[in-house]
This record gives structure tokens, sequence and C-alpha cells, in this order.
């Protein structure tokens, strides 16, 4: 009988520790890849917890980094209801709390201590994997995802755990994790707790209404990188003052559209508050009369392409 195997280098300070999830040795487990797509030789002797050791045997994969994010899932799924105490109580929240009963006060004594227990075991992120020296190539985290301090082995386990914890049926958070982006996993999860409880029909609804909200805050997005693009630093001595219509048009009001890029009457309604608050620090007069004479000057531009390029003293700042 063939019985021939390697182990994993374990640093000094890891010894009699779990790779998995930091507990306290228990056993070895002796990991062979299946299906066996590298032609591993020999099993990988990989040092476990009680826990982890149980959850490892009953796994078949082709890599350690697949077989880790396994058994954590596994862990995820045993101690959900530990980790959702951080989902609905704070520590302070908690210790404030005025439970009654012996298993009510017994939780409040000790239950932020085991959510914090079963965190740290399914954040735990081991050491870099080597055997004999040499670094073991190809085991990688890049699909593991974060949220409110929980590590999950990707967002799909994710967004399968929070689903649950927060009582989301999983379809409707996925969808609008989908509209919204995975860095936005609490934006979706409170418009999830918002929504939910509404019929399917409400919830297309809701799901179009966010949609068009996207839409308009990524053209806002647009307008204001175009905006900026715009923008331009002009000395005021550069800036010729004009009369259009017996209105006067201050080189203050023309100086502060050029360097907000609010070049057109549609951009400069768009930047009015921002206009108003600037002037009224002189006076309101002045801002009405400065933003009734820009008015004026930025419609002439725009109905007049021919008194713009012949007669505009400031068409060259534009």
């Amino acid at each position: 009988m063939n019985t021939s195997y390697v182990s994993i280098d374990v640093p000094f300070e890891f010894r009699h520790t779990c790779w998995f999830c930091g507990e306290p040795y228990y056993e070895s487990h002796a990991f062979m890849a299946k299906p066996n797509y590298d032609d591993q030789v020999e099993p990988i002797m990989v040092p476990c917890c009680q826990e982890c050791f149980s959850f490892a045997n009953d796994i078949k994969v082709s890599s350690l980094d697949i077989l880790r994010d396994k058994v954590k899932e596994k862990l995820h799924k045993k101690y959900q209801k530990h980790l959702q105490i951080g989902v609905n109580w704070t520590k302070e929240e908690l210790e404030d709390s005025e439970f009654e009963g012996k298993a009510l006060e017994g939780f409040r004594e000790s239950g932020w201590k085991m959510f914090e227990i079963a965190k740290e075991r399914v954040n735990y992120r081991g050491w870099a994997v080597s055997i004999d020296g040499i670094p073991v190539e190809g085991l990688t985290t890049a699909f593991q995802f974060e949220f409110d301090g929980i590590v999950y082995t990707s967002l799909n386990h994710a967004v399968t755990q929070l689903a649950t914890a927060y009582a989301i049926p999983q379809p409707y958070l996925e969808q609008v994790i989908e509209l919204v982006g995975r860095d936005k996993m609490a934006y979706a999860l409170r418009f999830c707790k918002t929504t939910y409880g509404y019929s399917p029909a409400e919830r297309e609804t809701s799901l179009a209404s966010l949609r068009a909200l996207l839409a308009e805050e990524k053209a806002n997005q647009l307008a204001s990188t175009i905006n900026k693009k715009r923008a331009k630093k002009i000395a005021i001595s550069e800036i010729k003052e004009l009369i259009l219509h017996r209105t006067m048009i201050s080189p203050y009001a023309i100086q502060w559209a050029l360097e907000h890029g609010a070049t057109t009457l549609q951009l400069l309604a768009e930047q009015e508050d921002a206009f108003f608050e600037h002037f009224n620090q002189e006076s309101e007069l002045t801002a009405f009369t400065y933003f009734n004479g820009l008015q004026i000057y930025l419609e002439q531009r725009e109905i007049d392409p021919e008194w713009v390029a012949q007669s505009d003293p400031n068409n060259h700042l534009f």
C-alpha cells in the first residue's frame, strides 16, 4: 500500500493551527485533487481543526484554493445565525439590551463573542502555501468578496448568504446587484429591503424606476465630466467688458461661467444655485444683475453665430 505524501510548510507562528480557520490543530486532511487536472501524484497534508477536517473529507475538488473556499462556505452555513448577530446588532446595543430570563440574558452576555469567533473563522486567510520551501502556484483569493467586515468566497456566495440574512428573495437581490454593480452591495440591500414586500408587478415597477434613476445619474456624471473639461482658469484681465441690449455683461460673471463650464444657457441653468451662492456674498442685487447679463450674453452667442465670430471680444476664451 502506497503511504507516501507531502505536507504543506507550516511557519513557526502557525504551528498547531488549522489552515482553514485558525482554530487549534486536530488532524491533517490528505488532499488529493479530483478531478486531477495537474497530475498530482501524492496527497498533500493540510493541518485542520476537528470541524474543518470533517468538512474537508466530504469535499472533492481540483485544487487547494477551491477546497479552502468550500470549507469556508460550510463554516458560513453552520454559523449563519452567529454571523447574523452582527447584522442585527452592534456590540453596544447588545450590551445595553434589557433581555430577561436565563436564556436571553445568556445571549446578551455571550452573543457578541459568538459573532466575533464566527467572523474570525470565516475571515481567516491562512498562510501562503509552500511545500519544501517551494510556493504552490495557482492558488488565488481573487474571487473573494468582502462586505460589512465579512469575507465571502465569491459574490454569488455573498448574495446567497445576505439574501437569507436580510430575508430578501435571492433572485430579486441578484437583479438589483446586476443593475447597481457589486461595489454597491449596501445600496442594493437597502433598496431591496424597502421594496421586496411588494407584489411581483410592483417589484418590476421598482426595478424600472431604479434603471431610470441609474441612467439619470450616469447622464449627470457625464455632463459633470464634460463641464469639468470645459472649465478653464481665466484671469479677469483677459476678459473684455461688453454691452448687449443696453445691459452690461460683467467680466466677473463671464469668468465664473468659464471656470465652471457654464458656457451655454442650459449649463448655466443647471448651476444657477451655485452662481447665486457665489455672488450673493457681495449682494443679492449684484448676483441678479450678473446673472441677468450673463443670460443675455449666452443667448446672443447661441442665436447669432455671425456676431460671435465677428464681434464677441471674448470668443477666443470659449
